[in-house]
């Protein structure tokens, strides 16, 4: 049985100092957000409004809404970012709190990684995300990451309302 979400404060400095970011987008339940520390376009971090340390103590409204709202910003990655593939992992290390990272693995980050990396012969989705996070923590030459955000709040815009709209519905 799924218990009450539980306040974690001393493990959400980080998440609180970046708080005065502009999300993406927002539902009833979950905020996307840029990831703050990565510059690859369309690397969203999408979050439980209340923190919790684990799935298990996830509110149960949160709870169900979480596989549709993953579901449609990983297809507004899609759309937009046209990766190969958009990686979804919870690690929570940094800050112990739930948080999902949707990174899109493009052709142009796979080459990337090829090239820094030309022993490699298959793709590890792990190892490419954790290198891409110590190689691009700057702003990415040539790259507007906010007109890529600014697309995927548009293509959201539309699906988050309608979803709010159904939910709510008896």
């Amino acid at each position: 049985m799924l218990s009450s979400p539980i306040k974690v404060t001393d493990r959400t400095k980080h998440v609180r100092e970046e708080r005065g970011r502009s999300p993406v987008m927002a539902n009833e339940h979950f905020i996307l957000e840029a990831c703050s520390t990565c510059h690859i376009p369309g690397y969203l971090i999408v979050r439980p409004r209340e923190a919790v340390d684990s799935l298990s103590r996830m509110n149960p409204a949160a709870l169900a809404a979480l596989g549709s709202t993953l579901a449609m910003t990983t297809a507004a990655i899609e759309e937009i970012v046209r990766p190969q593939r958009v990686y979804c992992a919870l690690f929570s290390e940094k800050t112990g709190v739930v948080h999902f990272h949707l990174f899109p693995r493009t052709k142009w980050l796979k080459s990337k990684y090829f090239v820094a990396h030309p022993q490699e012969t298959k793709i590890s989705g792990p190892q490419l995300m954790d290198w891409a996070r110590r190689v691009f923590q700057k702003p990415i030459s040539g790259i507007d990451r906010d007109e890529t955000w600014e697309k995927v709040r548009g293509w959201l815009r539309p699906a988050f309302s309608v979803r709010q709209k159904s939910s709510r519905a008896p």
